[in-house]
């Protein structure tokens, strides 16, 4: 059981199908979503127990078409709520491989991770430990390394398998042997792999070329159950960042913000008593329609008697099924769904409407007057709610748009038995914290991409962009024209500026680099263009609610900030080679000039995983400062 694991690293970084090591240096791996909310020997979650760990969020629910979130439990003894307490998020013994560190005799056992049978029977003289050696493919499968077929043993049983470690610096140093039929073979090449063409299959690998091994198909995270599956296996460390690459989403809480008084004045009602009604919710989906109402009579009774049923359900669907929202401007290209996410989001901030203090609080600040050239509007936000899911991982290679298929792709990596669609919900966590919100001027940006176009289209060339189009992180328009350098350029601004920012708030307001995060709202397109930065701390500690991010976006402390800001970012101690214009850089070739020493952040803090980065957008090239669009605010008094 995983009660040693915060909630929020359930999450990302040890969800379900991750290697997690317990308190006994035992490896394990976290179990899928049909051993969690359990205790011992029950096998079914009651509606009670739901209800207290339902998580309401309908615009992700609409995103991923899953229609609950719960959180994961933190497990405790509870003598005053029994069904809350001891509350599991169930592990199993993984790999089940262990070598014996005296003699290197290697053992399987199995995947029963029950209080007690944790560690392997040791005899005297035995130090028992996981071997670091695994298997995995790109279509999520992980196996132990099959250490008989690398080896070339055809014996009857394992209990001859060695393992000789003698520590050298590659894996020729690393054999397994028989000792009985006296064949063995080093892991060398065992870990190595080709991607296709199209980087999203492996074409080729050691295992497979070597010894004409193809994937067992495994799924250990769920028991002992496998598939058919023709991906070529690769070996691999049990500790490598690769083999477990989790899927997560997030989004801020937005109120119901519709235009029809009645109805907003029964959803504000609504959203303040939203943890009473999660029963009426988990009712509503499963087609309960009278139980609902019920629910929502005993619960609110005296605050709903002047509306009718209709009325009711028509805003519980509202916590349910997604939220009205201001009109906003139609795009002239129709948005992806991603973009329209984000879009829904900057419409709510870019207008400052507070209809739900305790979840959304939005404070006009007051703009300098010496950066209303470039700047449009400030927004203090007091107050916010980001609510974050996960709904799945990949190994070996990231998918270029993992939302594809969702929520199959989720319910057959995630259950042994996949619920119904009515019953399919995901882990995930909700955190309050505070923001500042920058809204750059759109004039400006028009002025700055027509006077520096020659430049632009110079350092952004087509392969470049091109390069850039293909991160789905970057929330690219759906449709890019030959004017694609003008929305690459767009982008690469507003990231490098939040990234400059962050930074030099860490300076300003003590938070630590990791606590802050960044919402980018980009677009290009010609009706509804969006320049904006949302940055904000969400956390489940006190760094989310002290008071220290939300004070610079007073206007006397605004104007230094980003001053200092741009006047750092014009120089980088690894200049002058982090401001050449080498071609693409970063782990996929999509920044110029962005290194750790000047732009670079902790990828939990950037939403695109420090993809997307230019400082030459903001303060020009060393030999002609005057192309980057806040290069006016260099060598100016402050």
């Amino acid at each position: 059981m995983a009660n040693n694991i915060r909630i929020g690293q359930l999450i990302a970084p040890f969800g379900p199908g991750s290697l997690y090591n317990d308190q006994y240096g035992q490896s394990n791996i976290i179990c899928g979503l049909d051993f969690w909310l359990k205790k011992t020997g029950e096998n079914e979650i009651s509606d009670s127990v739901r209800s207290k760990y339902l998580i309401s969020e309908s615009r992700l629910s609409e995103l991923l078409k899953v229609g609950f979130f719960y959180q994961p439990p933190q497990y405790i003894r509870d003598k005053d709520d029994p069904e809350i307490s001891q509350l599991l998020v169930g592990m199993h013994r993984f790999p089940r491989w262990y070598v014996d560190k005296i003699s290197g005799k290697l053992t399987q056992f199995n995947l029963d991770s029950v209080r007690g049978s944790l560690k392997p029977k040791v005899n005297k003289g035995e130090q028992w430990q996981p071997v670091r050696f695994i298997a995995v493919c790109e279509k999520g499968h992980i196996s132990d390394f099959p250490w008989k077929s690398w080896s070339g043993c055809t014996c009857q049983g394992n209990d001859q398998l060695f393992l000789h470690d003698a520590g050298g610096p590659d894996l020729r140093s690393v054999k397994v042997q028989c000792k009985r039929c006296h064949k063995g073979k080093d892991l060398s090449g065992a870990m190595s792999y080709k991607l296709a063409e199209d980087n999203t299959s492996v074409a080729s690998s050691g295992l497979n070329e070597k010894s004409g091994l193809i994937c067992s198909g495994e799924t250990p995270w769920l028991g002992n159950i496998s598939s058919s599956c023709d991906s070529n296996p690769v070996g691999a460390l049990i500790n490598q960042s690769n083999i477990y690459m989790a899927k997560t989403i997030s989004s801020i809480y937005l109120p119901f913000v519709g235009e029809e008084s009645r109805s907003m004045e029964l959803s504000l009602i609504f959203q303040e008593n939203e943890t009473s009604l999660n029963r009426a919710k988990i009712n509503l989906e499963l087609g309960e329609k009278s139980e609902a109402l019920n629910s929502i009579r005993f619960n609110l009774d005296g605050l709903i008697n002047a509306f009718s049923d209709d009325q009711l359900i028509d805003a519980l669907k509202n916590l349910s099924k997604g939220q009205t929202q201001l009109k906003q401007k139609a795009p002239a290209a129709e948005d992806t769904v991603e973009l329209a996410y984000r879009r829904a989001e900057y419409t709510v901030l870019n207008t400052a409407h507070t209809i739900n203090p305790d979840e959304l609080r939005i404070v006009k600040s007051k703009l300098p007057k010496s950066l209303a050239s470039w700047f449009f509007k400030v927004h203090r936000i007091e107050r916010l709610r980001e609510t974050r899911v996960f709904y799945g991982f990949d190994r070996l290679i990231r998918a270029k748009r993992p939302l594809d298929g969702m929520p199959t792709t989720a319910r057959d990596q995630l259950f042994k038995k996949a619920p119904m669609d009515e019953g399919m919900w995901l882990p995930a966590i909700k955190n309050y914290g505070e923001g500042i919100y920058l809204e750059l001027k759109e004039e400006a940006i028009n002025q700055w991409l027509d006077n520096q176009s020659l430049w632009l289209q110079t350092r952004l060339n087509k392969d470049f962009v091109a390069n850039m189009a293909e991160q789905y992180l970057l929330n690219v328009p759906a449709q890019l024209t030959d004017r694609n350098w003008r929305w690459a350029a767009r982008y690469l601004l507003v990231h490098t500026l939040s990234h400059v920012l962050m930074k030099q708030l860490v300076f300003e307001c003590g938070y630590s680099s990791a606590a802050l995060k960044e919402r980018l709202y980009v677009s290009s397109d010609n009706k509804a263009p969006m320049a904006a930065i949302l940055i904000y701390t969400a956390s489940g500690d006190a760094d989310g609610s002290l008071g220290g991010l939300v004070r610079q976006g007073q206007a006397e402390l605004l104007e230094p900030l980003i001053r200092r800001a741009i006047d750092k970012a014009s120089w980088c101690s690894a200049d002058p080679v982090c401001s050449e214009d080498l071609g693409g850089r970063g782990s996929q070739l999509a920044n110029k000039a962005a290194c750790h020493a000047c732009v670079l952040l902790p990828e939990t803090s950037c939403e695109a995983m420090n993809n997307g980065l230019d400082r030459a957008m903001l303060v020009g090239e060393p030999e002609s400062p005057e192309n980057g669009f806040l290069s006016h605010l260099l060598n100016q008094e402050f």
